[in-house]
């Protein structure tokens, strides 16, 4: 990453932050002991709209074990998580895969090649405060990319103390599945004006043990570390400043659904570089509550060694760069109306490319190049405004949002071969006449979209909600399922430059009833897709990109949490998705099958806690042509943690836990449409320690 270019754009945060701030009347602050609100990004549009969510704070984290983010989600209601190894996970929200869900982390979009996981594994668990989801059509929101739901990371930040203070923590884990170690530490300095954070994570781990024996190249090591900095320029004035960098290498892929199943495939490098600058103002009159102005620009660079046979090692790589600002405004015109209007502008970049050798003998070797998919741009620019009115407060609140974007995706001409050569006795020879074929030409194509959100919340008693939710939400095909050509010896993928963008109606019926001693949710939704974009199978191994003409998402969700004594709590819940392509008669591909998740729960008085918990799901023959059925499966778990152990002016606190107890061998059924991942891991001790001060 170009470090210069970051640098600039910090800059020119500051600099545009101090010029509007200079345009403000003196008289615009009408507080000074006013406090800045805590960034939550998700949460700042979304609380306009009652959208199904869940929110994963840090503690829950920290008493478990779990190698990428989707495995904390998974156990949440209407989340599943497919995996393309033990390392690279994506997330599945009610039967809608990565292609269709944004993930961002602060707020920024993570943008990367849609035919294989991986961005959640470049976040660091151990930096995130919480983590939100959105369940459900949110374009309305954040626009292309969040048809099935949005999934944001907060990173930790320190808060402003009135004095000078340091502290920080640090924090080691084993886990015995898999020999992994993580080693943590963090760093944090605050004044009442100003704050800088820093932290670092580094991770190693050796092959996963499964119940039937190790699962080959599976192993994983990255390494990753970042700056938060804050400034307050008066009471009701912030400047935020995030950087964050991870790296990855020798990370095995033991799965993925373009190889072939005697392929080795590995990551040598996957490296997330991310800044952003945000410029906060609060209270500027009456009527205009808070303005925020944003920039960031994030880069993804994965490369790949594959060797589909043992005359033949493939190299992929790709370079993924999103750059983009918004700005959103909050106006208050009384304690009933309620406003939110902004703009939003994003530029995707992606270039990928693809050397293919093979061994003709001991002292020949060919080299091919090519690219997976063409040198592309992808162009967004869209307004939104959401609305709310408390018609009769508390008890019925009428919301809406609209939004509406441009949207230009432009590609070079792509080629079968790009060059060639061949190395005998060490000597490379270019062969500089060879017939190649034009699988896309240079081209441009501009999309109109626009995506609507209403809702009726109403509480018949202080104890009860009933939420109506409808949505109109779209998503235009990304890049790669416009140009891609993927042959990894195994099937062949193309892409097609002509897909419609997707549409559908979304429609989602919540009741909540809250006491202080239960709680219960139920969820009920209906979703119907037009031009649903899906691989199908055209010729004997060539899958194509195509539009299915209708599709029919329909669940049901339940949640429950019992508080049984001031110790002791139970909760459970409970997901169920079908989706059917509608003209073809036939169920979608990875819909995840009936499952949920159940626990009880101890915590003392002087902070000592433990947790069972069982993770189920029932048998899934409701499946794709060509898919694998899977049976049900139920894996227990035991973990423990202490209270804070004062140790001098320190605190130390203990955690150990046990996965997979009878070390159950099974079947994720999201895991084995990806290909060659046979089984999940074994039986896993884990202990963790954290020493803050």
């Amino acid at each position: 990453m170009n470090k210069f270019k970051l640098l600039l754009l910090a800059l020119g945060i500051m600099i545009f932050s101090q010029s509007l701030r200079a345009t403000l009347p003196s008289d615009s602050i009408q507080n000074k002991e006013i406090k800045i609100k805590e960034v939550t990004v998700v949460g700042d549009l979304s609380k306009m709209l009652a959208l199904p969510m869940v929110v994963v704070n840090s503690a829950t984290m920290q008493t478990g074990s779990f190698v990428t983010p989707a495995d904390v989600l998974q156990r949440e209601t209407g989340i599943s998580i497919a995996r393309d190894g033990i390392w690279s996970t994506s997330i599945n929200i009610r039967g809608f895969s990565e292609q269709r869900i944004l993930e961002m982390v602060d707020g920024d979009r993570i943008q990367t090649a849609t035919e294989h996981s991986g961005p959640l594994s470049t976040i660091d668990m151990n930096s995130i405060d919480k983590i939100e989801v959105i369940k459900g059509a949110s374009s309305v929101l954040y626009g292309t990319g969040a048809m099935g739901g949005v999934i944001n990371f907060v990173s930790e930040r320190p808060t402003y103390t009135p004095n000078f203070l340091s502290n920080g923590k640090i924090g080691t884990e084993f886990n015995t599945v898999n020999k992994l170690w993580t080693n943590n530490a963090n760093l944090n300095f605050t004044t009442n004006q100003w704050y800088i954070a820093l932290n670092g994570t580094y991770r190693t781990a050796n092959n996963t043990q499964t119940p039937c024996g190790v699962l080959p190249n599976s192993q994983f090591h990255d390494a990753s570390w970042a700056l938060k900095a804050g400034i307050k320029y008066a009471a009701n004035e912030e400047f935020l400043v995030n950087y964050q960098h991870f790296g990855a290498w020798n990370v095995g892929i033991p799965g993925g659904r373009s190889f072939p199943a005697t392929a080795i495939a590995r990551y040598t490098r996957v490296e997330r570089n991310q800044l952003s600058g945000e410029y906060i103002i609060s209270k500027i009159n009456e009527n205009l509550n808070e303005i925020r102005l944003k920039a960031y620009t994030q880069e993804i660079n994965r490369d790949v060694e594959l060797k589909p046979n043992g005359t033949t090692t493939m190299f992929p790589s790709s370079l993924n760069k999103t750059s983009g600002a918004k700005i959103t405004s909050d106006w208050r015109f009384t304690d009933y109306h309620s406003l939110i209007f902004g703009a939003e502008g994003w530029v995707r970049d992606a270039t990928t490319a693809r050397l293919t050798l093979k061994t003709l003998s001991d002292t020949t070797t060919t080299g091919t190049g090519d690219q997976p998919t063409p040198k592309a741009q992808m162009i967004d620019l869209g307004v939104f405004a959401h609305y709310s009115w408390k018609i009769v407060p508390p008890k019925l609140t009428l919301n809406a949002g609209l939004r509406l974007d441009y949207i230009q995706t432009s590609n070079d001409t792509s080629f079968n071969q790009l060059y060639q050569y061949t190395i005998n006795k060490g000597v490379r020879t270019d062969v500089k006449n060879f017939s190649r074929t034009v699988y896309f030409p240079a081209s441009s194509k501009n999309d109109i979209a626009y995506a609507a959100h209403i809702d009726m919340v109403f509480n018949p008693t202080n104890k009860q909600q009933i939420a109506l939710s409808l949505s109109n939400s779209y998503r235009v095909a990304s890049i790669e399922e416009r140009f891609k050509y993927i042959f990894l010896g195994g099937a062949k993928y193309f892409g097609n430059p002509d897909l419609k963008p997707e549409n559908g109606t979304f429609t989602n019926l919540n009741y909540t009833l809250f006491d202080k001693k239960f709680k219960l949710k139920i969820d009920v939704f209906a979703n119907y897709l037009n031009n649903l974009i899906s691989d199908i199978l055209t010729a004997p191994l060539v899958y194509t990109t195509k539009n299915i003409s209708k599709a029919l998402f329909l669940g049901a969700e339940l949640e429950s949490k019992w508080q049984i004594t001031d110790q002791f709590s139970l909760l459970a819940n409970a997901s169920y998705t079908r989706a059917r392509d509608i003209d073809a008669k036939t169920f979608l591909p990875q819909i995840p099958p009936l499952h949920g998740f159940a626990s009880f729960n101890y915590q003392s008085k002087n902070q000592i806690g433990a947790s069972f918990s069982a993770l189920w799901a029932a048998t899934q023959n409701q499946i794709f042509p060509g898919e694998t059925a899977t049976a049900g499966h139920i894996i227990y778990n035991l973990n423990v943690h202490s209270g804070n152990i004062l140790l001098n002016k320190s605190q130390l606190q203990l955690f150990a836990g046990v996965d997979n107890i009878l070390n159950k061998a099974y079947l994720d059924h999201l895991s084995t449409t990806r290909g060659i991942l046979k089984l999940e891991p074994g039986r896993n001790i884990y202990l963790k320690a954290k020493l803050g001060w």
